[in-house]
């Protein structure tokens, strides 16, 4: 690439320019805020998630 298009040097935009990850983040974020699920804040820490020493499935379960 010999040329940088204009706005990712001067940050000035020329024709159609659209943050389309913003955009999306919105929108999802509208839609979480919609749903019916509460949210009651984070979940309590767990002391055997900080240790990744034991094998898979320690606890019982299927791996």
């Amino acid at each position: 690439m010999t040329e940088f298009p204009s706005r990712d040097i001067t940050g000035k935009c020329e024709g159609e320019c659209k943050n389309i990850v913003l955009e999306a983040d919105e929108k999802r974020q509208k839609e979480i805020n919609a749903s019916s699920v509460e949210y009651d804040g984070s979940s309590p820490s767990v002391p055997w998630a900080k240790d990744r020493s034991e094998a898979p499935g320690f606890l019982g379960g299927h791996v």
